[in-house]
């Protein structure tokens, strides 16, 4: 509002729209219902149609604010040492493309992006191609300028690489040295809950944990077993049902004598102690 002891022509506006009337409407703000969009004394609002003094001060007011702020930038200098400067403040759509396929480096008068393979493999990783990539940033360059070769190399040499390692996520996987079994277990109608889905010749993997997919396909007829990571075989083994054991703890009295006789050890760990003592 005030620069170098004098008001600025935003703050000349304020002052204008205060001896106007605008602190009568408090806490109304004049202007409130303003389309955004517009310039001059349109768009001002109902509340403004029969206030034409207060109408002219707040369109003063607007001008002079779109004058001290200037337009955002659509367009960005791109350089050889992959770097993007966008003068001034960027528009939010070149400020989502650029931070979409790289990084800020510095922000201040100018606002400078740092592209690497990092950040462009980054961009594929949520769903951009080399050529979307490399005509949105062409578009957006200043004065239409091509983009510089190293930056452009970058992006298709990311893109060259980019997913020729995929890690598939699943529950469990199937796998036989039988091609022609995998095969008709992955047609198999009554595994079709299982989801199975054919990645080798060799190997299907499922929707379902182990052991789920471990019952339906015995209930289908067949006969897998289950292998751990090391690729060991996990054994199945049936519980073992054993009689309970009669022998006694130390601390137990034998069933057999019944009830403890005075002066009569009532089990082993007191005869033992006895034992152990000395005479006395």
């Amino acid at each position: 509002m005030v620069a170098h002891g004098a008001l600025t022509p935003v703050g000349r506006a304020l002052c204008r729209l205060l001896e106007a009337g605008a602190a009568h409407h408090y806490p109304a703000v004049p202007g409130a219902g303003a389309d955004p969009a517009a310039r001059g004394s349109e768009g001002l609002g109902e509340d403004l149609t029969h206030r034409p003094a207060l109408a002219q001060a707040v369109t003063t007011l607007r001008e002079a604010l779109y004058a001290a702020l200037p337009e955002p930038s659509v367009t960005a200098h791109f350089q050889s040492d992959l770097t993007a400067t966008v003068t001034g403040a960027p528009a939010p759509a070149l400020a989502d493309l650029l931070s979409s396929v790289g990084d800020i480096e510095s922000e201040g008068h100018a606002v400078v992006w740092r592209i690497t393979a990092a950040s462009v493999r980054r961009a594929l990783d949520a769903g951009w191609s080399a050529d979307e990539l490399l005509d949105r940033l062409t578009a957006a360059s200043e004065r239409g300028t091509p983009l510089p070769q190293p930056l452009a190399y970058t992006i298709k040499d990311t893109a060259r690489t980019h997913g020729q390692l995929k890690v598939v996520r699943s529950a469990c996987c199937i796998r036989s040295d039988d091609t022609a079994l995998i095969a008709e277990v992955a047609q198999a109608r009554g595994l079709a809950k299982l989801r199975l889905r054919r990645i080798a010749p060799t190997v299907l993997i499922s929707t379902a944990p182990p052991e789920e997919t471990l019952s339906a396909l015995r209930a289908a007829g067949y006969a897998p077993t289950q292998e751990a990571e090391t690729g060991t075989t996990v054994l199945d083994r049936a519980p073992t049902e054993r009689a309970p054991s009669l022998l006694p703890t130390l601390d137990q009295a034998h069933p057999l004598y019944g009830e403890p006789v005075r002066g009569v050890p009532a089990s082993a760990r007191t005869l033992a102690a006895r034992l152990l003592s000395p005479p006395g």
